[in-house]
């Protein structure tokens, strides 16, 4: 996940600056469960500005005299971001790695290829688990305790993956993607 993608999709909410941006960031708390600097913002404004993913509207006097630009997402923009986005939900990964981002900005994307990319990473965690299942057994004779350990964790986590995306798919299918019921409220005070 990269900061790029976390600005297109906090600029499908409004026309902000890049302090405010980063604002948004840090109140949805993305740094706990994404990979992605918010120190990098800036650098990654100009980025996408530079390929009209996005561009400057307006300038505002800030108190201590210098200026801010405020930035709007174009139809560029906005086509790439759901492309990325539709990208991130099929992608190789611990769901933590792959999804958590993806998931602010799930109201975005088209349900039915979220329903598809969800069945698809369900079927490739069956895999996986299936995969552990002649390993332990070829390896109980001779197994450290650490690996014991590591081959129990790994099975657990793909479990609880799973269970957790079986029941994301079925949300979704009883009652579609919702986004908030008021954006207002993502206003960081």
């Amino acid at each position: 996940m990269n900061s790029r993608f976390l600005i297109l999709g906090v600029l499908h909410r409004g026309d902000f600056h890049p302090y405010e941006i980063k604002r948004r960031l840090q109140a949805a708390m993305v740094e706990c469960y994404v990979d992605a600097d918010v120190g990098t913002l800036y650098y990654a404004v100009r980025q996408l500005e530079k390929d009209e993913l996005i561009v400057s509207i307006a300038q505002e006097r800030v108190a201590r005299g210098g200026m801010r630009t405020i930035y709007r997402i174009t139809d560029e923009g906005r086509a790439r971001f759901r492309e990325e986005l539709h990208r991130q939900l099929d992608a190789e990964g611990p769901v933590a790695q792959t999804l958590y981002g993806a998931l602010l900005f799930l109201h975005f994307a088209d349900p039915g290829v979220v329903k598809e990319a969800l069945r698809r990473r369900i079927a490739r965690l069956d895999e996986l688990i299936a995969k552990l299942g002649p390993i332990r057994e070829q390896l109980e004779p001779v197994i450290s305790t650490g690996s014991k350990h590591l081959l129990d964790h790994i099975d657990l986590q793909r479990r609880l993956d799973r269970s957790w995306l079986e029941d994301l798919l079925a949300d979704i299918t009883r009652n579609g993607i919702r986004d908030l019921a008021n954006a207002a409220l993502l206003t960081p005070r």
